[in-house]
């Protein structure tokens, strides 16, 4: 039953009221009442206000019995710690209500459940109590409430508690004293409540709870410290600083196994404080707790939701303005860690990813510039290396509002932000100048933009650094997966042109990368290459030796790595090795003259070339036809057009001077001297006496006559090349087998002009009208022949007999007018095409 006072304190204001009337007519007596009731408004009115009072003070008192009885009834079904915080779950709401009233009901409640159970002597303790730390970080939380006499029960239902697990150790206590003596040293030990300076009882209460507490229980008293900042109350905020503070200075070692939950719970509050100082406090949290448990903290900061976001920003922020030098030197080598993780082992690809990030943050501050400096190497190399796990396996499975993102940008991130804390400012410009990111992104590419960072450093950074880096990379090479071992070799082989490479054993770097030369991986093999060339010139390195090994490892691997390669083979080709190792490169980049990529095209017929300047008279039969089953490739590629009209007049001149390049190299090895104009870069379709001029010396050449098939090879070349997809190489070949079979006349057979015929006849049917309407002419020519050789008009020279009928088509068939007005095959192929494109 509650006290007069008690009821007062609880009920709301206006409840308050009435009661204050009910008083005052119970004082006054019923005359005077009465008399002052008339005066204010009737006799009858008064009486019934003060019935009405009697009733609502009946109704509030039979309630607050009513759930004391309730309470009671529950708790003594189940006497254990169990039921009673169950109880009091129910009740905590209102224990951080704004409304004074509700709190002091809400504390009243707990009271009550506590002093039953103390006095209890049935009442089971468990050892574990599940919710301990919660209950007592509420009771302390509210000794600085406003209302004092909030503070004076939430005081003494700490005298309760105290009480309960005091009697679990104690089992030896008498039943008839509970309620007396075990109060009242409960209340001597924790001391009396002091409205003045309530935190010197929060001060007191902990440390007489501390050796009764589990490390759970005492973070759970820090946690619900931390829970009432988000109250705004400053009553409140100095109750949480005052928790916590002698939490962080006093008992700091008993959260060990808890830290993983306190910086999840600080996180996940941080969105919804907004007040400078309650902000201050959570945070001081964080950097007490890395003072001592820096690992734990580190690893509990990186299990927070990736990506990174601002409130996580804000608590590594705070760790690293906090930590001392040793501290911060601790702090980057965990996250080194994380990130050298190789997640193919481990199958996690998040923890690196959130490490770069972490490490973004960190090295943006201007603290952590000499520790940057101090892991410098080692992170450059971690994270090239996380750069290539995340392009090689494209990990996606992280979503942004509701949108995939691209893992690897976060590493290229920390791996800008790295460059620019060590200043390497030129570095950073010459790669973001030539697309070095692109390239570092890329999965096919990535190893050139990893030798692009390399070459750029070799130019402008600290040698120191660059030595640590060739050090680190020779025990780098020896582990690792296929990802690990291509990046440490793109960098390795850009550094062997420092003088320092010629002082490691030779086992680290001949050795290596001769071995690496018959690697499984095409990417080690040309990056082998590179680096055995590089070392060409190192004294007793006899490396041209190698060449017929190098020139094996060229199989299988993709154009643009085996242009590369051939290129850098090229620069030690001399001696008898290098006439046979021309001989099967040549052929492998003849299959390149046909690649989808115009850079592999044009590089491919250079190198050709170049291969063909260099080769000996010794191999000059097999050269010579390797040269033969090119001519007609180099000329038609003559006429290549690069598709991109922007560029088109760079490429053109660039591409086509390579091909006119391999082509008088090619006619020089052959000791052919033909007229300069077909070696032109002159387009055929505007410009047929070239190609005309062209197929004449190819007919005509004695060279060519004296090879057995040379002119049949000529014409299977041509037919080849009617089905490239480049439409300029397309109709270039379809008029070169109209021209070419037009001069050899009666040498070519029946079987072969069947075999053109047919080609030509099927190209009438493109759905490109250009190459509809050259394959037209290209037939008439075919078909004169064909008509030709039916009649019997046969001729062994070409030009004397330039009378005749099929000579007088030829003649026709180059002026614009005849091409429109003659050929009833062209007017055939334009209906054909016009059903096409209807169809």
């Amino acid at each position: 039953m509650l006290s007069d006072s008690e009821v007062e304190e609880v009920q709301p204001a206006s409840e308050r009221a009435i009661q204050h009337d009910y008083n005052e007519m119970c004082q006054t007596g019923p005359q005077e009442s009465s008399s002052k009731m008339s005066r204010n408004g009737g006799q009858n009115y008064c009486y019934g206000k003060l019935q009405f009072v009697e009733q609502i003070m009946a109704l509030y008192n039979q309630t607050v019995q009513a759930m004391e009885a309730m309470l009671k009834c529950l708790l003594s079904k189940n006497r254990n710690t169990t039921e009673l915080f169950l109880l009091l779950e129910q009740v905590a709401p209102w224990m951080t209500s704004a409304q004074a009233h509700e709190r002091a009901r809400a504390v009243n409640t707990y009271v009550f459940l506590l002093k039953f159970a103390a006095t209890n002597p049935m009442f089971h303790m468990s050892p574990e109590c599940p919710r301990l730390g919660l209950l007592i970080g509420q009771l302390c939380l509210l000794l600085n409430d406003p209302e004092t006499k909030i503070g004076q029960q939430a005081m003494e239902g700490l005298y309760f508690l105290y009480s309960l697990i005091q009697r679990q150790k104690d089992t030896e206590m008498k039943t008839d004293s509970l309620e007396v003596d075990q109060y009242e040293m409960s209340k001597r030990i924790l001391g009396i409540y002091n409205p003045v300076r309530p935190h010197q009882n929060a001060v007191q209460i902990i440390k007489e709870f501390e050796p009764h507490l589990t490390s759970k229980q005492m973070a759970e008293i820090l946690l619900t410290a931390l829970d009432y900042l988000k109250e705004a109350n400053r009553h409140m905020t100095a109750a949480s600083h005052t928790i916590t503070s002698v939490i962080m200075e006093c008992y700091k070692h008993k959260l060990h196994e808890q830290v993983p939950e306190i910086v999840d719970k600080i996180y996940q509050q941080l969105g919804s404080i907004y007040q400078f100082q309650d902000r201050h406090i959570m945070l001081k949290v964080i950097s007490h707790l890395a003072h001592t448990y820096m690992a734990e903290v580190c690893n509990a900061l990186l299990n927070c939701p990736f990506p990174i976001d601002r409130f996580s920003a804000e608590m590594w922020y705070v760790l690293v303005k906090t930590c001392s030098d040793s501290e911060l030197t601790v702090l980057v080598n965990i996250l080194l860690k994380k990130v050298q993780l190789s997640p193919k082992a481990t199958g996690d690809y998040i923890t690196p990813l959130v490490a770069a990030s972490a490490f973004c943050k960190l090295l943006s501050t201007p603290k952590c510039s000499d520790v940057a400096l101090y892991i410098y190497p080692r992170l450059l190399m971690a994270l090239l290396v996380q750069v290539h796990y995340n392009i090689r396996h494209n990990v996606i499975g992280i979503t942004v509002s509701q949108e995939e993102y691209e893992p690897v940008s976060y590493i290229v991130m920390a791996l800008k932000t790295l460059l620019l804390s060590v200043r390497c400012y030129y570095e950073f410009a010459v790669i973001d100048k030539e697309q070095g990111w692109e390239l570092l992104t890329s999965c096919e590419d990535h190893h050139r933009g990893v030798g692009l960072l390399a070459r750029t450093m070799l130019q402008s950074s600290y040698y120191f650094d660059l030595q640590r880096i060739l050090y680190l990379l020779v025990p780098f090479l020896e582990r690792g997966d296929e990802e690990h071992q291509i990046t440490a070799m793109a960098f390795f082989v850009e550094l062997l042109c420092m003088p320092e490479a010629r002082r490691l054993p030779e086992q680290y770097s001949f050795q290596r990368l001769k071995r690496g030369l018959m690697n499984e991986i095409p990417v080690i093999r040309a990056l082998c290459i590179k680096g055995l060339v590089t070392m060409a010139n190192w004294p007793g390195k006899e490396v041209n030796l190698l060449l017929p090994t190098m020139t094996k490892s060229l199989s299988g691997m993709d154009g643009r790595l085996f242009v590369e390669s051939v290129a850098e083979i090229e620069k030690i080709l001399d001696g008898h090795e290098g006439a046979d190792c021309i001989c099967n490169i040549t052929l492998s980049l003849q299959e390149l003259f046909s690649d989808n990529r115009e850079s592999v095209r044009a590089s491919a017929i250079y190198l050709f070339g170049k291969m063909v300047r260099r080769a000996k008279k010794n191999n000059k039969l097999v050269i010579r036809q390797q040269i033969l089953e090119s001519m007609v490739p180099l000329f038609l590629h003559l006429q290549e057009e690069n598709s991109d009209i922007s560029k088109a007049s760079s490429y053109q001149h660039i591409f086509l001077s390579k091909s006119k390049y391999a082509l008088e190299e090619s006619f020089h090895f052959l000791g052919w001297k033909p007229p300069k104009q077909i070696v032109s870069w002159k387009a055929w379709y505007e410009h047929e006496d070239i190609l005309d001029e062209t197929c004449r010396y190819l007919v005509g050449c004695p060279q060519v006559q004296k090879q057995q098939g040379a002119l049949q090879r000529f014409l299977y070349q041509g037919i080849f090349y009617t089905e490239s997809p480049l439409l300029s190489i397309k109709r270039a070949s379809i008029m070169f087998l109209g021209f070419l079979v037009l001069h050899m006349d009666s040498t070519v057979g029946k079987e072969d002009l069947d075999l053109v015929s047919q080609t030509l006849e099927g190209l009438m049917h493109d759905p490109e009208v250009s190459v509809c309407v050259t394959a037209a002419h290209a037939q008439d020519r075919v078909f004169a022949i064909l008509s030709k050789q039916k009649n019997g008009l046969e001729s062994n020279n070409v030009t004397a007999a330039s009378d005749t009928a099929a000579e007088k088509l030829m003649r026709n068939s180059r002026s614009q007018n005849a091409f429109r007005n003659s050929s009833s095959s062209l007017f055939r192929v334009i209906s054909l095409w016009k059903s096409a494109n209807i169809n």
